[in-house]
């Protein structure tokens, strides 16, 4: 595991205990939490530490840092009067919720390789060569109905979307990517803010002012002092979806159609998660910078 380098911590709100701040985390990969649910039913710590792994995989699947070759767990540490949330890769320990959002995705910033276009150059796989898919089907055909662990290349399937597939033992494995990072999300939920307000003369002035320091910028500007510490204390100013992973096992895990339609989900997936984002976020820079 690449060692990390953390971000000088940024702490959570104070009054916000592990669970609240979990479910914040993942709510930026459009993540309900049900491990508070899991909590207030009686679930045993193990549990809650299942799901908390749970939600926090398929966060990573969303976020689309690059890091499937991993293995991401989380878990409850500490006592009951000062609880805390352990973010664990490889069974190792690499970060602490109350650390804050900053901190953990400095630290999982640390363990990428991003080449051209935003792309991840780690593989899903551990190893194995990787496979350059050639156009029309007839190569993916084969390596879906016959082939066994496989991992091919980025794709460019259409303006700003790619796409990857793996196989590993009996599960297929799709990873749709359209990059999105939580500076390019902001700005598209700040624009929409903008356009949204009725009070022309306001609006224009804030158009004027997005000249030099751009829509967020704007928007910012026009709150209080303490908007823009605010805003960085919030998961969404450091995370964003780019990706939705789509996997089959079994038999349709050989079958070229089903390849097709786990694309097909992928990005429809894709484009609801990260129009839903653009709603959320607007929602939190029209009223959630108190």
């Amino acid at each position: 595991m690449t060692k990390t380098r953390r971000k000088d911590p940024t702490p959570a709100t104070p009054h916000e205990d592990a669970l609240t701040r979990f479910a914040a985390l993942v709510a930026t990969a459009g993540i309900d939490s049900d491990v508070r649910v899991l909590q207030d039913g009686g679930a045993s710590e193990q549990d809650l530490n299942e799901q908390l792994t749970r939600e926090l995989r398929l966060a990573q699947d969303r976020w689309g840092l690059g890091l499937l070759h991993l293995r991401h767990s989380a878990r409850l540490t500490g006592d009951a009067g000062q609880q805390d949330i352990a973010l664990d890769t490889d069974g190792m320990q690499v970060a602490l919720l109350s650390e804050g959002a900053r901190s953990v995705a400095g630290t999982y910033a640390a363990m990428q390789a991003l080449g051209a276009d935003g792309l991840s150059e780690w593989g899903v796989l551990e190893d194995g060569p990787r496979v350059t898919l050639k156009p029309g089907l007839g190569q993916i055909r084969v390596l879906v109905e016959d082939a066994r662990d496989f991992e091919t290349r980025w794709s460019n399937d259409r303006a700003g979307v790619w796409s990857r597939t793996w196989r590993k033992g009996d599960t297929l494995g799709v990873e749709v990517h359209r990059p999105a990072s939580p500076v390019t999300a902001l700005a598209d939920a700040a624009w929409d803010v903008i356009t949204g307000i009725k009070d022309r003369t306001f609006q224009r002035e804030l158009m004027e002012r997005s000249n030099s320091v751009g829509m967020l910028g704007a928007l910012l500007g026009a709150r209080h002092s303490g908007a823009v510490n605010a805003l960085e204390r919030l998961p969404e100013a450091h995370f964003a979806v780019s990706s939705a992973v789509v996997r089959q096992s079994g038999e349709d895990a050989r079958s070229l159609e089903r390849w097709k339609a786990m694309l097909r989900e992928g990005t429809d997936t894709l484009d609801e998660l990260q129009k839903s984002g653009t709603r959320r976020l607007a929602a939190v820079l029209s009223s959630g910078l108190r």
